[in-house]
């Protein structure tokens, strides 16, 4: 295993994390019909009646959204850290478009076998600013307002910040294709969300 270590300055970049107690919150609120309510008395009753069918205190509740909505993954530190899972997704996408000139012997299906991707750490601790727009709901011309905290630079609010992290490749003979799929995708891909809204990319300073 050929370890490399990974320096990249991103423009800007939105987590967008979806953890597992959204899925509770957004499961307790939809059984409730509590979002179809006309009063808050209504709306309290319903949350109320679902929660005691779940086993589950309001307290408990609160708790698990303040946890849903979390804009960020960190690491033990408390800094901002652009996980692995996501890096990966980028790197698959551009491998599965990318001519084999570029991408190698590395396929949509083998990448994340043969290339060993850790978390890029931040030294940032907080969000720069809020990026907010109308998005399209999926299946309808409905659009919902969303807002998510970014870090970096977007129009004329922060700046460019520096990641790092550890890059682990099988074969030696496969150190060169890799790095110019790490550069590749970090500049035309990005990593995150909101990319096709320009989010996520950046410029590779060194990989070595």
């Amino acid at each position: 295993m050929i370890t490399l270590t990974l320096h990249v300055m991103f423009e800007n970049y939105i987590a967008h994390p979806y953890w597992p107690e959204k899925n509770t919150v957004i499961e307790v609120e939809k059984k409730s019909g509590m979002n179809r309510c006309k009063s808050d008395k209504t709306r309290d009753q319903a949350l109320n009646a679902q929660l005691k069918k779940m086993d589950l205190s309001i307290k408990e509740y609160q708790r698990l959204k303040e946890l849903a909505a979390r804009p960020w993954y960190t690491l033990e530190n408390g800094k901002i850290c652009i996980p692995r899972h996501q890096l990966a997704g980028a790197f698959v996408q551009l491998v599965s478009t990318a001519p084999k000139a570029l991408r190698g012997e590395f396929t949509k299906d083998n990448f994340r076998a043969l290339v060993q991707i850790g978390d890029l750490e931040t030294q940032q601790s907080e969000g720069s600013g809020v990026f907010a727009r109308f998005v399209k709901l999926a299946d309808s011309n409905q659009r919902s307002w969303q807002e998510n905290e970014y870090l970096g630079r977007y129009l004329d609010k922060g700046k460019p910040f520096a990641a790092t992290g550890k890059i682990g490749v099988m074969d030696e003979k496969q150190v060169k294709t890799v790095k110019a799929i790490i550069e590749a995708t970090i500049e035309t891909v990005g990593v995150g969300a909101a990319r096709k809204m320009g989010f996520g990319r950046g410029v590779v300073k060194s990989i070595k």
